[in-house]
Parts: structure tokens; sequence; C-alpha cells
């Protein structure tokens, strides 16, 4: 029987010789994205007749796998479950493949008619190309688009009786995470199913950006009647108006690069104008402009959080209320870290806030928290520091009644079990003792609490933060603490900078003494009270800051702070006499001399390596200012 020229498997294997030839291949023939695949399989080594993809996968590696990617099954399979009873009995195999090409969750694999299939789409498979050759998965992680990979289109021959189409899933930061796969028998034609995964992929990255919290939320589309539908960009900003995340239906309406976060990118600087307009308007799609003219429909997605700064249902927040959210304002040694920070613990690795005493890590955990995937859940801070030792395993892991001694009746869940579904927070954890380290290890690596007195385990799910003023590595040499707990804390770091070092000191002191006017026009600083506050060294940070500007407010009169509504230590430091040489150069340098003494508490040395000048030079500029 004479074939027909056009069929798909007749035109396949012709591309293929063409290729295995070194030939061009007509893009009538072939898609070039598959071509482009062929070309990287070959460039990884692999030969048509390798057989990997039906490998034994261990059941070890099938719980590690789904422990590290829990959160993004959470999202994941519940669509999966909706598009595969959708597809009927049509002998469809779905598969969530991560970003590194391993199959995470399948399902259809039980179904008799795909028996052939089902162990190249089970849990643990590495589809990725550098290994399995050109797949639908492999290619569209590859490409970061959509992929469709039919019969002989596939690299490696054991291979060639699939027939998939795949999707790429990008997370609220633009990332490409992993994958939507659906697969079945190569029927000789290419498949027809991308449309209704392309519709899974979206409503599963719009389960993710409800992850990523934020106070105030924003659907938009072209048309306003999609605005309230599975097609329609998302936007979440903090509650200073920034940008935390966009869908990938926002990125490509407003041209936003993908595989980037929002930066400190507002609404300002999105869309022409106010969101008042917005805000007005609430669920009703109201046209705006971007800054590139295009017009596109804006709607409030639910109900904006009385946290958020920019608007109030009563109209805009009065100038200088502070942002709860908000841990550092202007401070460009940190910002770039508090956006690491913020997309590590979406994708659930913990943080470990380090920094001296004072300096904020709850309120950073707290705000990481506001801003992460368990932000609807609770936040439950532990001071391991703080706990007496006979008690903290029982606080930490809980008890069963009759456990111990006054144990209650009915027994007490621990914080592991009080944080399930949100956040908890772990401060002080280098003072924490070295016999229950081990047992803390044991629950963060298998995310089950055993109560004392327990014979069962209880499974639990929550976002890990540590703090600690501590340095870890010094106690781990010194035997103090575990070194493979460190490394199980240790995500990602977050060095907190003391308040003597950070760049944002005026406006958090603006901050600060906003929220101490509680709601009213919160009062103004002389310049004495400017200079006594820029000049204190703040051994206790931003609580002592806190402390000081708590009085200043108490005690000022008339809307004003002056230096003798200060701390007595901030009075004394201000009216200390010092000889004040003419010029303007020579006044500032003065000043900036006099405050680094003043950092460091006369210590020299500290105040010469700070200046950045020699030990001698600043004994000779004291005496030139009559600072000695």
């Amino acid at each position: 029987m004479q074939i027909n020229p056009f069929d798909f498997d007749h035109r396949v294997k012709k591309a293929r010789r063409l290729f295995e030839e070194g030939r061009d291949v007509p893009p009538q023939l072939l898609d070039d994205s598959v071509v482009r695949s062929w070309q990287r399989s070959r460039h990884h080594g692999l030969c048509p007749d390798d057989r990997v993809i039906f490998n034994v996968v261990s059941r070890t590696d099938v719980r590690r796998i789904g422990e590290h990617h829990h959160l993004l099954l959470d999202d994941v399979a519940p669509e999966m479950e909706l598009l595969f009873h959708s597809l009927g009995r049509a002998n469809w195999i779905l598969a969530c493949i991560e970003a590194g090409g391993v199959v995470i969750h399948a399902l259809g694999n039980e179904n008799p008619a795909c028996r052939d299939l089902a162990p190249a789409l089970r849990v643990g498979v590495n589809l990725n190309e550098s290994v399995a050759g050109t797949n639908g998965p492999g290619c569209a992680l590859a490409e970061g688009r959509p992929s469709v990979v039919c019969g002989s289109e596939h690299f490696l021959d054991e291979a060639r009786v699939f027939a998939c189409a795949a999707v790429p899933v990008r997370d609220p930061y633009g990332e490409l995470v992993a994958v939507l796969d659906a697969s079945r028998r190569h029927g000789g034609h290419r498949i027809g199913i991308l449309e209704p995964v392309a519709l899974a992929v979206r409503a599963i990255e719009n389960r993710m950006m409800r992850r990523i919290g934020g106070e105030l939320r924003l659907a938009i589309h072209y048309r306003p009647e999609l605005t309230d539908s599975p097609m329609r960009g998302l936007l979440h900003f903090d509650g200073d108006g920034c940008l935390l995340g966009a869908n990938p239906v926002a990125r490509q309406m407003l041209d936003l690069p993908m595989g980037e976060g929002g930066g400190r990118l507002c609404f300002e600087t999105l869309f022409e104008g106010s969101m008042e307009r917005a805000w007005i308007a609430g669920n009703t799609p109201v046209a705006l402009s971007c800054h590139g003219g295009l017009q596109l429909f804006c709607r409030l997605e639910g109900r904006p959080s009385p946290r958020f700064s920019g608007f109030s249902p009563s109209g805009p927040t009065p100038v200088g209320q502070p942002d709860p959210q908000a841990p550092f304002h202007d401070d460009p040694g940190v910002n770039g870290l508090l956006r690491q920070a913020q997309r590590a613990f979406h994708h659930d690795l913990p943080v470990l806030l380090r920094g001296e005493t004072g300096t904020g890590k709850e309120v950073m955990a707290r705000w990481l928290h506001r801003s992460g995937p368990r932000a609807e859940g609770p936040f439950v801070a532990v001071n391991c520091s703080s706990i007496p030792a006979g008690l903290i395993e029982s606080e930490l892991f809980g008890y069963e009644g009759g456990a111990f001694t006054g144990a209650r009746k009915g027994g007490m869940p621990g914080k592991f079990e009080q944080a399930d579904g949100g956040t908890l927070f772990l401060d002080e954890i280098g003072d924490m003792p070295l016999e229950l380290q081990a047992r803390l290890l044991r629950v963060l690596q298998e995310r089950e609490v055993t109560r004392l007195g327990a014979t069962r385990g209880t499974a639990v799910q929550c976002s890990l933060i540590c703090a600690t003023h501590r340095d870890l590595e010094q106690r781990v040499a010194e035997g103090l603490f575990r070194e493979d707990l460190l490394y199980r804390i240790n995500g990602l770091q977050m060095p907190l900078p003391p308040l003597r070092q950070r760049q944002d000191f005026d406006d958090l002191v603006r901050h600060l003494l906003a929220g101490e006017a509680r709601g009213e026009e919160p009062p103004v600083l002389s310049e004495a009270a400017w200079r006594a506050l820029r000049g204190h060294c703040w051994p206790g940070n931003i609580r002592e800051l806190q402390q000081a500007l708590r009085l200043a407010v108490a005690l000022s009169e008339d809307g004003i702070v002056t230096v003798e509504h200060l701390p007595a230590s901030l009075r004394s430091l201000a009216a200390s006499s010092s000889t004040r040489p003419s010029g303007t150069l020579q006044q500032a340098e003065c000043e900036t001399v006099r405050v680094a003494l003043a950092r460091h508490k006369g210590n020299v040395s500290a105040a010469a390596k700070d200046l950045g000048i020699a030990r001698a030079t600043l004994y000779r500029k004291m005496r030139q200012f009559g600072l000695d």
C-alpha cells in the first residue's frame, strides 16, 4: 500500500533520516522545536536505543520527592484531579514534572489500558532532556513554552509509543517550577489536548498566587467580563503598594519579565494615575491605562487587608501612617536579600535570621509569614532561650495525658502542632539544649511529631523560620550545636544589620514615630534631637530606639520633640561640650568624627576602622577638634 506523503509518521521518519544524515530538516516536515530538542539530546550523548525511562525508582526516593515538593503538590493535585475527571475514560495519564525533570505526581497509572506507559510516568522517573531525550515535558522545560511530542518525534526508541502534551507552570515570580503533562498511546497523528492542559495550568498558577498573600490583590484583563475568569491576570501588592508577584497572564499583559519578582515595581509604575479609581470601583471593573498606552480593566480581587497602607474605605491613609509590613524602608544593602528571603520562603525553604538582639528578627519573621505560602495559617513563636530546659521538649512536641506528673488530663499539643498549616518561628535557636536538637532534626526531616508519651506520630506541615544572635558555626566547632541541624535550618541566611549600620535610619525613625502616634499626626523632631539620635550607638538596636521614641512622643508638646524629651543617655550625649571649628567642611568632619566615637563608646580603634582611617590619623583629628 502506498504511504500518504502527508501522513504524520511518514513525515517524522523522513525528518529523522535527514537529521541523522546531517542535513537540514524542512519546517513543513517537523516543528523546529523538535529539531532543536533532537540536537540537544545528541549533545547530551544520548543514543536512540538507550533505555532509561523505565528504570526502577526506590520507595525512599518516592517518599523524599513527596516531602520536598509537598507545597507545589498542594496547588497542583486538586487541578489535576479536576482535569483527569473531565477527560473521562479516554485513557490519558496526567503527570506533574518538577523543574529538574522528575515526575512528582501522576494520575491514571492504574488504568489497565495504560499499563505499558505507566512505568515511564510514575513518581521518581526523570524525564529531563539530558536523561530521556526529546519528550513533551523535557522539551517544555528546556524551551519554557508548551510542547507537543508524538510518536517518532521522541528521541529514544522506547518512548515512541507516547504522545504527550506539556505546558509549563510558573510561580508568582515568573520562574518555571514545573510542567503539567498529558500522555497516551500514539495514534498516528498529533493530539489536541493542549488547550485543556493549559487551562488547568492557569488554575494552578492562580492557586499559587494565593500563597504569596499580599495586602491588596488586583485582577486585570483586556475585557471587563474576563476579570473574573480563570484567564484573568493577577497582581498582588504589599502594604506599601509594591508588587509582590504576578501570574504569567498579568506578566504578558504588562510586559513584565519572566523569572523575576516584582522588585520595586508599584501600581504607579505600572498604570497611569492613582489606584484610588480601582479602590472606589471595588469589584466593578474599571478601565486603566498602562504607561505603554495599553488599556486594561482592573478589579479588586477579594477584600483588601485592613493593613494595606495605600487606601482605606474612608479615603487615602494619612501621610506618615506606618506600614507594619516593611521591616526595611530604603536600605540598598538589605532590600535585595529581603526579596531573596521572600522567594526562598515561598518555595518552602527554611530561613535563618541572624543579627544582634533587638535588630527586629521577629518583625522580619512575621513579615515573611504574612507574605508567605501559609499566610492564612497561624504564626507560632518560640523563644528557645527563655523556656526552661526541662519544659522545652513538652512545649515543642506536646504531650499525652498522664505522660508525666502534673500533665493535663487530655494532653497538650506542642508548638509544632499549633503551627500546622502556618509558620513556626524558633527564636534564639542557638541556645536550644543539645539533647533536643536531635529530636528537632528528626521532626524537620520526617515532618512528623510524636508527643511525649505517645506511640504514634502526627504529620505536620508548617513553614520554618529560625533566628539567633550567636555564631552557629562557632557553636558547631565547640560541640554545642549539631552540624546536621544547621544544614537543615539554613535554607537561606538573612543577616539583619545592627541599627548603627542601617542606611534607612531616618526613615525608620519616622516610621516608628508614626506608629507611636497611633493614627494622629506624628510629632516633628528638632535638629538637636535628630543629632542626638543619629549620634547614639544604639546597643539595644531597634528595641532601644522604639522605647526612646515612645518616651519622646509621650513627653512632647505642641508636636515638637526636643532633646529634653529624649532619654537621659541621649540628652547627655547631645549636651556634651566640644570645640566647634568654623567652616562648613570642618564642621561636617568634626561631626563625623564625634558620631563615630560616640557610636563605638570612645573605642578609638573601632571608630578609626569604621571611618576607614588610621588610628594615628583619628587621634590627630580628635586633638584638632578638641574631642580628646
